[in-house]
């Protein structure tokens, strides 16, 4: 048994003996480790069971991960299978996590799927089951205190039957020409070009005689709700003790969107040729479909090797809409989202489509300045807010000609400024700074305060417990010092980092956008996030934005709420399942299109309710590629439409009847 900033204790409960784990604050994934010196052979059981409890204050997910290699096998073949687990305090559950075996098939491994996260045929669940390794349980950091009881472990149920997917004597090509998987049919698969035409014909007669819920106005907004200020353009607002957004016209507005409308980057087609039943050939004419792509994602089969991408996406549009394909794609849109209930553009979408005037949008806006050399995050290194180069990067992107329209549009909310960013712990971009080389101004500014501070090296090393040999050899250093010593000045430092962040990127929007909202930066779902960074987001956004990806909006309330009494947006969220074609759920897993269905509206309801809650933007308009998108794999069941742009009916259903009982 091995721990990672977490303190054991055996104990007994109603359910028999329980280890008791206090869970830190350190490290990114505090928890327990229990290794199996010679593996266990679990074959003889379907389930792995046990109880744990939230013995903390707080609502908490708890991971439990398996891993499992073939007997006798190297480290580098281990299956690696992780189950999320959301307590809200004082509750105990029974977690069975099913266990599923490793089929092998005669011809085929998964090492022949390359470059997508979800495969065909090998279950993302499986496991070799007759040799289980590790199991591990951690929470991911978010700066509270966690506790739990776990206990007892045992094995249950009946081995699962042997595997019933039916592998075809020729597997490959299992790409058709449509980018959907050819050896599996399901309700709304296309089969020809001609049907893939006529469900454009006909969708289109549908949407004329559609129309927006007869609640809303033209924005979107209610109607005949209460009627506010009408400033001319979008705004926040507490009514009834309630925060909400406020249109044009003063009318409540709560913004329900779909994020990436838009033609979607393609899938990569390099060294997977053979996968893809029909290609059109890669020349100047289809020069629109294909195009060039280095991957930079380090775990990605194509690290740093330029490829060639192309898009099914784009190509079944050119072949469903004909001519003039990219403005009817883009006119079905403006048509679809309000017939569909949905009243806002979400992140990422075409400029080509939110600037036509017919749908309140969200802008995006990302920084593209110097980086902070010594950080690291999710998506890469955070930028260096204390580089001059900062705050006229924003300046620029504001500037570009797309978003330059947008500052005199009534029709957009506001903006996003970056997504997703990792910020660390109390100290990370003050120890980033320290981590950098010479000609990072982070580094400058901060020996600047610690000059002004102690006024000598050797009275900074005595508090410091370091032994610089001048403030030139600290600047010089790339190495963060030891012990406790540096800590006020590090936590001091990190303030300032993180406040000149979101200062700058407001004070730049109210100049040069002043009627326009600051709607925060998009923080991912199980992102580290300080007290700090909570305090300063408030501070300077108008809206705080959080990407929420859960079965129910209450397990993650808990990390929302500490933002206090401000209007919340959710960038993103979604549910997918495995029954129409694709290999992977995507971040929420559900059985099947209806408890898709039934996830969204109950999800958009939950948000609607909450006090402080203005908006809900689903991730994304179209399912990712089959075989992958091009820089991380992802190849998510998300979609409201599938790759040949057709829409999925129960989602579209259940979307139509949350965007009618919004204000209800």
């Amino acid at each position: 048994m091995q721990t990672s900033d977490a303190a054991l204790s055996l104990t007994e409960n109603e359910a028999g003996p329980v280890l008791q784990m206090t869970l830190g604050q350190t490290e990114r994934w505090p928890g327990v480790t229990f290794t199996l010196d010679h593996g266990a052979d679990v074959s003889t059981h379907g389930e792995l069971v046990f109880q744990i409890k939230n013995t903390g204050e707080s609502s908490a997910k708890i991971h439990c991960r398996i891993d499992s290699q073939p007997a006798g096998s190297e480290a580098s073949e281990t299956l690696t299978r992780t189950h999320p687990i959301s307590l809200k305090p004082g509750v105990m559950r029974e977690v069975r996590i099913p266990l599923v075996p490793y089929v092998h098939y005669e011809g085929i491994s998964p090492e022949d799927f390359f470059g997508m996260r979800g495969i065909p045929f090998f279950s993302n669940e499986s496991m070799h089951l007759e040799n289980i390794t590790q199991l591990i349980f951690f929470v991911i950091q978010d700066n509270t205190p966690h506790s739990f009881e776990l206990g007892p472990i045992r094995l249950a149920g009946e081995p699962a039957p042997p595997s019933t997917t039916a592998v075809p004597e020729q597997v490959f090509p299992f790409i058709d020409q449509f980018g959907q998987f050819k050896h599996k049919d399901w309700p709304g698969k296309t089969h020809s070009l001609e049907a893939m035409i006529q469900a454009g014909v006909d969708e289109a007669a549908q949407l004329a005689e559609a129309a927006p819920p007869s609640s809303w106005n033209r924005y979107g907004g209610w109607k005949d709700g209460p009627q506010l200020e009408a400033t001319g353009w979008f705004r926040t607002a507490k009514h009834d003790g309630k925060w909400t957004l406020v249109d044009p016209e003063g009318r409540l507005f709560f913004s329900v969107g779909i994020d990436g409308v838009a033609f979607k980057l393609g899938t990569i087609v390099d060294e997977r040729q053979h996968w893809f039943d029909h290609l059109p050939e890669d020349n100047a004419e289809n020069s629109e479909l294909y195009f060039s792509w280095t991957p930079n994602l380090k775990r990605s089969h194509f690290y740093n090797k330029s490829v060639r991408a192309f898009s099914f996406h784009k190509f079944n549009a050119m072949r469903k809409y004909g001519d003039d394909w990219e403005n009817r794609f883009a006119e079905m849109c403006t048509q679809r989202l309000p017939a569909w209930g949905v009243n806002t553009l979400g992140n990422w979408s075409s400029p080509d489509i939110y600037l036509r005037g017919k749908l309140p949008y969200v802008a995006y806006v990302r920084p593209d300045s110097k980086p902070l050399a010594g950080s690291s995050g999710h998506w890469g290194k955070f930028k260096d807010v204390l580089d001059p180069s900062f705050e006229a990067s924003i300046r620029r992107k504001l500037s570009e000609p797309r978003l330059v329209e947008t500052i005199e549009d009534p029709m957009c909310i506001g903006y996003f400024v970056d997504n997703e960013l990792t910020f660390g712990d109390e100290t990370a971009m003050a120890v980033a700074a320290l981590q950098s080389p010479v000609d990072q101004s982070a580094k400058w500014v901060f020996l600047s305060d610690l000059k002004q501070k102690y006024g000598t090296i050797d009275a900074l090393n005595t508090a410091w417990q370091t032994n610089y040999a001048s403030w030139a050899a600290m600047l010089e250093a790339t190495h963060a010092p030891e012990g406790d010593g540096a800590h006020a000045d590090l936590v001091a430092f990190n303030t300032k980092f993180v406040r000149t962040y979101f200062s700058t990127i407001h004070r730049v929007l109210e100049e040069v956008a002043p009627n326009h909202m600051y709607l925060g930066c998009r923080y991912g779902s199980n992102a580290q996030i300080t007290p700090v960074v909570l305090e300063a987001n408030a501070e300077f956004a108008d809206v705080v934005s959080f990407n929420v990806y859960s079965r129910h909006l209450a397990d993650k309330l808990a990390g929302l709420e500490r933002t206090g009494d401000k209007p919340y947006i959710i960038g993103e969220f979604h549910f997918g399942a495995l029954d129409r074609g694709m290999f992977d759920t995507g971040l929420v897993k559900v059985a099947d299109q209806d408890e898709r269905a039934d996830a969204y509206y109950q999800y958009v309801m939950d948000c609607v309710n909450h006090p402080n809650i203005v908006g809900c933007h689903w991730f994304q308009f179209c399912d990712s590629p089959t075989t992958g998108r091009l820089w991380d794999h992802e190849n998510y069941q998300i979609g409201f439409t599938d790759t040949c742009d057709t829409p999925y009916a129960e989602l579209i259903e259940a979307s139509r009847r949350a965007g009618e009982d919004l204000y209800e």
